[in-house]
């Protein structure tokens, strides 16, 4: 074949079939038959150079999605260094960007830690170039989380010298950072064992202080694993320690914690309970930050009790007292609390007000974990008003942060809430698109629940 013309035709429907292939599970065909395109156009010598490079570009993609679907990791990261080479002597600052993310979770989970910091650190300039602002706070995420596997390596060689010369004190802390290191790499069960390994050493040697810590550390871990119970039973332990060696601030941060986790088991009065007892202390010690919480915290308790007077006067006494004392993060979790109180009592209005503003703080602090959060309720208060088309836009946004963060049970959840806004503007065509999309991410990752849910709505949008 030499006419360039049809050497182009050819590669070109060869690129349809082959994403049409890629699309409907068949991802080796994919990859043979965009080898077959790369012959061809190798034959093309007399392109242009820009044209070439974009149609390798096309071909690399398609082959660096196949061997992603089928994990051959070494192809993956083979393809996808050629891919960069091609997007960045295009100046194709869009490509790169959504290229390095994935390339920076294949290299992390190759364990090529070097390479992974590198491109991140790339991928921060390109995303700052491009202006994408919530990219830009994943991609420090990620160089974080490459730093804590560093900070892991260090502190297990610290670990074997601590116990060559006996030091056991020194052993317990080790234990507590390596179970903070394996919490922040979502390791959760070495995490544990970690802490309950520097439980046993601070007991032996008689430390209550770091005792009541590691007692706090791991209603800390099971908090995040949402069993509330084993949570409160830590809890109540490091609470007695506390008191018994007289530590208010520490007693304060435990009826504190205490009461988020009652209100989480939605036990609002004994939540209610344990956070005037926090507030009380906190006042006594003079600590702003735990007061202000303990408000915030009765705001939210007290509203399902329908004390909404009271619920309100809390929220905006906490949020004053954040605003003061400059807590960003609290004052973005203030303004969400008080959005949600007005989405609650239904005036929608003033809820999407202070979701606004709990967002733009988020976004200025790079909070990208809050940012998801923000617009999904954002998106749900635009449905109840009726605004399909903004609490769509919310939601795609919600959307676009938990695909760059590889969270799949995420991407399957948002495709499942945008469904909800086509439905209701009667685009039944969209609506089965989202809806089809979470249930091929739902069966991927064994989601039996959700799995079952979106067949279900599919049932209903195809009624």
């Amino acid at each position: 074949m030499n006419n360039l013309e049809e050497i182009m035709q050819t590669i070109s429907i060869g690129l349809v079939v082959a994403t049409f292939l890629l699309y409907t599970g068949r991802a080796l065909k994919t990859i043979e038959l965009c080898k077959e395109s790369l012959f061809f156009l190798n034959q093309a010598l007399n392109m242009e150079e820009q044209i070439t490079k974009r149609i390798y570009g096309a071909i690399y993609r398609t082959m660096f999605d196949a061997y992603y679907r089928i994990s051959g990791k070494t192809n993956v990261i083979t393809y996808g260094k050629k891919l960069l080479t091609i997007y960045r002597e295009c100046g194709d600052r869009v490509q790169e960007r959504n290229l390095s993310m994935p390339l920076v979770r294949i290299y992390y989970s190759q364990s090529m830690y070097s390479e992974a910091k590198e491109l991140c650190e790339r991928a921060i300039i390109v995303k700052s170039q491009v202006g994408d602002r919530a990219g830009e706070a994943v991609c420090y995420n990620n160089l974080g989380a490459l730093l804590k596997v560093t900070a892991k390596i260090y502190f297990e060689k610290e670990m074997k010298i601590r116990m060559e010369i006996g030091d056991r004190a020194g052993e317990a802390v080790c234990y507590t950072n390596l179970g903070a290191v394996f919490g922040s790499l979502i390791e959760y069960v070495k995490t544990a064992e970690c802490l309950e390994k520097a439980l046993v050493i601070v007991k032996e040697i008689g430390d209550k202080a770091r005792e009541a810590e590691c007692y706090r550390d791991l209603g800390t871990l099971f908090w995040s694993l949402r069993e509330y119970v084993k949570t409160a039973e830590c809890l109540e332990k490091a609470l007695l320690i506390v008191k018994e060696i007289g530590d208010k601030a520490g007693e304060a941060e435990c009826y504190r914690n205490l009461g988020t986790v009652f209100g989480s088991l939605r036990e609002y009065i004994k939540a209610s309970e344990y956070l005037e007892k926090g507030l009380v202390i906190a006042k006594e010690i003079g600590d702003k930050k735990i007061e202000a919480a303990c408000y915030r915290m009765l705001g939210s308790v007290l509203l399902p009790l329908g004390e909404y007077v009271k619920a309100e006067d809390y929220l905006e006494k906490a949020f004053l007292m954040v605003k003061e004392i400059g807590d960003k993060e609290m004052k973005a979790a203030c303004c969400a609390n008080l959005g949600v109180m007005f989405n609650y009592l239904g005036d929608y209005f003033k809820a999407t007000d202070y979701l606004e503003k709990a967002l733009a703080i988020s976004m200025e602090t790079g909070d990208s974990a809050k940012q998801t959060v923000y617009y999904r309720v954002l998106g749900a208060v635009f449905n109840s008003l009726g605004e399909y088309v903004k609490a769509t836009e919310y939601l795609e946004k919600t959307l676009e942060i938990v695909k760059e963060i590889g969270d799949k049970k995420g991407v399957a959840f948002y495709y499942g809430n945008l469904a909800i806004p086509f439905g209701r503007r009667g685009e039944y065509v969209k609506t089965a698109e989202y809806l089809e999309k979470a249930l091929a991410i739902s069966m991927e990752i064994g989601d039996r629940e959700k799995e079952a849910e979106n067949c279900t709505n599919l049932g209903i949008t195809f009624h």
